[in-house]
């Protein structure tokens, strides 16, 4: 299982672009995490969310310096769900490191080697305290996509559980 994982990463690592970028992976616990989706009638705060569980977080800092975050499950069938934006904004909240997101990397069982992405989507993912990349607490993603006659929302709390370490290869 764990040689099934390390090449769960390394394609990740791949699939992201990130030749030249900085990887860190981090262990972590995904609370209160959740996907909603609908019509685009619906109201989704009257929808029942479907739970979103990690226990890890791969964050990629890319030369150009756009950002990724991606919530990892050792045990998932699927691609992990992505986070994706032009890179960090320190001043728009001095507690937090801020992301604002242009795209989102979907979940899915296909081809791992192809994504589906969405573009143009509103959100952020917020850093807790000042980003020191192998010590971090927290981090919250959030995100709203229409996509056809659907919406989708993914609320994502992720407490770190121990210190992030650079992947091999980065």
């Amino acid at each position: 299982m764990k040689n099934l994982f390390t090449a769960v990463i390394a394609s990740i690592v791949f699939i992201s672009g990130s030749a030249g970028a900085a990887n860190y992976i981090y262990p972590a616990v995904c609370d209160k995490s959740y996907s909603k989706q609908g019509e685009q009638s619906d109201d989704l705060t009257k929808i029942n969310g479907r739970p979103v569980k990690c226990d890890s977080v791969l964050l990629s800092i890319q030369k150009n310096g756009n950002i990724m975050i991606q919530i990892l499950e050792r045990n998932s069938k699927l691609t992990p769900l992505g986070f994706a934006g032009p890179g960090f904004d320190f001043e728009m909240n001095p507690n937090f490191a801020t992301l604002p997101l242009e795209r989102i990397y979907l979940p899915h069982a296909s081809n791992p080697g192809t994504s589906q992405v969405v573009n143009g989507i509103e959100g952020f993912c917020f850093i807790d305290g000042r980003l020191n990349v192998k010590v971090l607490s927290g981090m919250n993603c959030t995100s709203k996509m229409e996509i056809g006659t659907q919406k989708l929302i993914y609320n994502i709390s992720v407490r770190i559980t121990g210190v992030g370490k650079l992947v091999p290869g980065s």
